[in-house]
């Protein structure tokens, strides 16, 4: 149902000889497939009727101090008929486990992605974004966050 859109890996060293674009493309299908399973899981609010439009996921990650990471979601959605919504919903631990499968087949003793932006469109096509900076909020920057006003832009992007 899924097909890989767009996948920014940085530069090709960054990624494993023993990973090939297949495989990465793989663990990139499985994490879709599983962040999508997640999205009825609502932090307010009963998922109900609600049809989704849009996923966006911003998950920060450090292994080096105990696997430590932090995730913001959100879900562009609306009950048939009805307004689009912008919902936060619950990552779950099988989607986080992926997460780390796909960062593990992809660093090198060189480099390993920290922070991960994933859009997911409802016909399918979806987007990977990695930064290898220092993760804001797992870093002290509470306050940061990326999916603010994820609705307005995307109104404006899709009239």
């Amino acid at each position: 149902m899924f097909r890989r859109f767009l996948s920014t890996f940085g530069k090709s060293s960054s990624v494993k000889t023993q990973s090939s674009p297949a495989d990465l493309a793989q663990l990139q299908d499985a994490v879709v497939h599983s962040i999508v399973g997640d999205i009825t899981d609502l932090h307010d609010g009963e998922w109900g009727a609600r049809e989704w439009v849009h996923i966006a996921v911003n998950h920060e990650v450090l292994i080096e101090e105990g696997r430590r990471s932090s995730t913001q979601t959100a879900v562009l959605a609306r009950i048939p008929g009805g307004e689009l919504e912008d919902l936060s919903f619950r990552l779950g631990a099988g989607s986080k486990a992926k997460l780390l499968e796909l960062r593990d087949a992809m660093s090198n003793d060189e480099r390993t992605w920290t922070i991960v932006d994933l859009t997911i469109e409802r016909n399918g096509h979806y987007a990977f974004n990695f930064s290898y900076e220092p993760p804001p909020r797992l870093n002290g920057n509470l306050l940061h966050s990326p999916l603010s006003g994820i609705l307005d832009r995307y109104k404006t992007q899709n009239p």
